[in-house]
């Protein structure tokens, strides 16, 4: 597997070089300017395209236009939001870069997704990376029986030029959790909980490799890192996620009707014990990591009064630097809120519909065409493993992290027909006016 053009040879290794961006806390950076660089190549193939070349002619979406919509509508909440608070030019500045970077990704993927990069050749990038996992996850647990520190090794240079958080740039071994102690993996990602919800994507993504060797160790590497992760939304959702896209993809079946009313009837027998045990396991999996529960339901209570009665419609702009003591300093707005808290708070209810509406046409389109389209059905997992991630991680944030799987989204959003996109139509109208 080898790729065969410009913007495949860019997706390619990036993925496979994603240890390397690591290590060199060059990824939130990289990755943003990669999906710029693509979107001006795509721009170009656009522009050079002729009514008589028809070969490979791009489209794009309806789908894929909304999401870019979008996303520009956050970048005016934002803008709004800081001008409402009266800040500087520079928290203005700073807060438009970071739209760059992070939710302008999810209108620039799905955008360069219709450019010629097979999907295969991201299965079996995101399978190596499987792959290097594997080989990477024994020596962080070597570290921690070393005794080797569990701190941060080092922090990239690149954190004074990319901004944010210095975790985003950091290179640590492993962790030990507060409340339990246990060690926890981080591999390529800032925090444990972020390499739950990249593996699962990995997962969905890997699951379609045609080659079985290449496919088993992508899909062994993904599951090992969920599990070094021990993150608690991954092994609760991952089941869940996989019984929702079978029951999404078949349910036009009649076998599946017969089944519901069977689950229907057993549920109602056994309705007593099923609440018993969730609610069992709710306090079990709270009680796990007490002091994480107790301060991501104070973050969210806080966040939404503060949303509430202080900036409603077009949020606050940017969140706090850091938060009270009942949240043990958290920023407010952010960190364990989640990505719709976080939207309200920092974008409003302009920014929080401004992504709902796109996320929530997305899913149904790919529940459609994941009845007839394998690659639908993969993005049918991708997204709800970003659903069930949105209530406990910042989606926006960790835009770079989990980017091949939002190619892989604009891949199955990707139009089949062979019509003229909008963009083509719109050039042909200026070259003959």
């Amino acid at each position: 597997m080898k790729p065969l053009n410009f913007e495949e040879s860019l997706v390619w290794y990036t993925i496979i070089g994603t240890y390397g961006l690591y290590l060199f806390g060059a990824q939130p950076i990289v990755i943003p300017i990669v999906a710029w660089i693509l979107v001006a190549y795509l721009g170009k193939k656009v522009w050079q395209q002729s009514k008589e070349n028809t070969v490979r002619e791009i489209t794009i979406s309806s789908t894929t236009w909304l999401w870019m919509i979008s996303m520009c509508i956050i970048v005016v909440a934002i803008i709004i939001g800081n001008l409402d608070f009266n800040v500087d030019t520079v928290r203005l500045m700073k807060s438009v870069f970071k739209w760059t970077r992070e939710h302008a990704l999810w209108g620039l993927l799905p955008l360069v997704a219709c450019l010629n990069i097979r999907p295969k050749l991201i299965y079996r990038a995101v399978c190596i990376l499987c792959a290097q996992s594997l080989i990477v996850i024994p020596i962080c647990y070597l570290a921690y029986l070393l005794r080797l520190p569990t701190s941060t090794l080092y922090v990239s240079p690149l954190a004074k030029v990319g901004g944010n958080s210095p975790d985003l740039y950091s290179v640590v071994l492993y962790f030990l959790d507060y409340d339990s102690n246990q060690v926890r993996l981080a591999l390529f990602s800032p925090w444990a909980p972020n390499l739950a919800l990249i593996s699962l994507i990995y997962f969905f993504i890997a699951r379609q490799e045609t080659n079985k060797k290449w496919r088993r160790i992508g899909m062994i590497g993904a599951l090992a890192m969920v599990l070094v992760s021990v993150s608690r939304a991954a092994i609760l959702s991952f089941p869940v996620i996989l019984l929702l896209t079978w029951l999404l993809t078949n349910f036009t079946r009649p076998g599946i009707y017969f089944a519901t009313g069977i689950g229907s009837f057993l549920l109602s027998i056994f309705s007593t014990q099923i609440t018993n045990f969730i609610s069992s396991l709710t306090e079990q999996v709270h009680g796990a990591r007490a002091t994480s529960s107790e301060a991501r339901i104070n973050l969210i209570k806080l966040s939404l009064d503060k949303w509430w009665n202080e900036a409603p419609i077009w949020g606050h702009g940017y969140t706090e630097p850091i938060g009270p003591a009942i949240v043990y300093f958290l920023p407010v707005g952010t960190s364990g809120c989640g990505t719709w808290v976080n939207l309200l708070y920092t974008k409003g209810l302009v920014g929080f519909m401004a992504f709902a509406v796109p996320f929530l046409w997305s899913l149904i389109y790919l529940i459609i065409q994941a009845q007839r389209s394998a690659i639908a059905k993969t993005g049918l997992s991708i997204i709800l493993v970003f659903f069930f991630f949105s209530f406990t991680e910042e989606l926006d944030l960790l835009a770079y992290l989990y980017w091949p799987g939002l190619l892989m989204l604009g891949i199955a959003l990707r139009a089949e027909t062979q019509s003229v996109s909008t963009l083509f139509r719109f050039k042909n109208t200026l070259l003959e006016s």
